[in-house]
């Protein structure tokens, strides 16, 4: 099962907005040395919906040679089409990752019959455990409770979901219908202890990049039971997230790297870096927080 804290990762570029494989390693072993549980590879943060074929399958390599093992390597496979989606799924297996993950197909407007298809074919494109991915802010499309129920009931290798629909009632809903073991873990650092209060498993957050001890603090003092300090931390993340408004999704993750001293470059077009004005209200913010002196 999926458990703890994982990171939605960014993919660094450099000032041509070519793939920076250096700065990748380094960002990497920052991020298991502060004790994740697992990295999300060609995730939403990491800028997925622009990356090449050939850059992702280059990414899952990287991270499986990186991580050797230490912590679960998972591998970003949704795509618009089935068919590329399968293609991705089988090269990612190849490249030894340890989890897929697919978004639902986005642009189009799949029922869901026709998602509960689509899944159904990735599930057995591989022998890899495959979890599931809700970002309707993004995808544009929510695959509900009953189609997650029906896809884990008949697949064994399905064995989770990311729900980033920032609907709490829909975390409670898949934690209560969800299988003995099927991993329900949040994706928007504002649930992160209600979700685990719900009975949420963990999380995979953009905001590891930058501040994983904050959601590695809040599963730690919500295990605890020590809930008065663990909502302060909370707070904390939720400022964060809060402040990923300053921008176009995810150049504010990335230039919060770049003021904690890490390479994560520029984002691809069309999204552009923040300007001045907004570089510096992201500084105050992360100060605030205590994330940055």
């Amino acid at each position: 099962m999926l458990h703890g804290v994982y990171s939605a990762m960014i993919t660094p570029f450099d000032k041509h907005e070519n793939l920076e494989e250096r700065a990748f390693e380094t960002i990497l072993n920052w991020t298991l040395n502060k004790g994740v549980d697992g990295v999300f590879v060609v995730s939403s943060t990491g800028e997925s919906w622009a990356l090449s074929f050939e850059e992702k399958i280059r990414l899952f390599q990287l991270a499986v040679t990186l991580v050797k093992k230490r912590v679960s390597v998972i591998a970003g496979v949704g795509v618009a089409s089935t068919r590329e989606a399968i293609r991705l799924a089988e090269a990612a297996q190849a490249a030894g990752v340890d989890y897929l993950c697919a978004v639902p197909p986005s642009f189009v407007r799949p029922t869901q019959e026709e998602m509960l298809t689509h899944y159904s074919a990735l599930a057995q494109a591989t022998s890899l455990p495959l979890v599931l991915y809700n970002i309707p802010m993004l995808a544009g499309n929510v695959l509900g409770t009953p189609a997650v129920r029906a896809l884990a009931e008949r697949f064994p290798q399905i064995v989770g979901i990311k729900d980033s629909s920032g609907d709490l009632t829909l975390l409670n809903d898949l934690v209560l219908q969800r299988r003995a073991d099927f991993s329900v873990v949040t994706g928007l650092d504002t649930l992160l202890l209600p979700g685990l209060l719900a009975g949420s498993q963990g999380a995979i957050l953009g905001s590891a990049n930058v501040c994983p001890e904050l959601s590695l603090e809040v599963v730690r003092l919500c295990t605890a039971g020590r809930l008065q300090e663990a909502w302060a931390v909370q707070n904390r993340l939720t400022r964060f997230w809060l402040a990923m408004s300053l921008g176009s999704f995810p150049a504010p993750v990335k230039t919060a790297m770049e003021l904690i001293g890490l390479p994560a470059g520029i984002p691809r077009r069309p999204v552009a870096p923040l300007d001045p004005e907004q570089r510096e209200r992201l500084r105050k913010e992360l100060q605030v927080m205590k994330v940055l002196a």
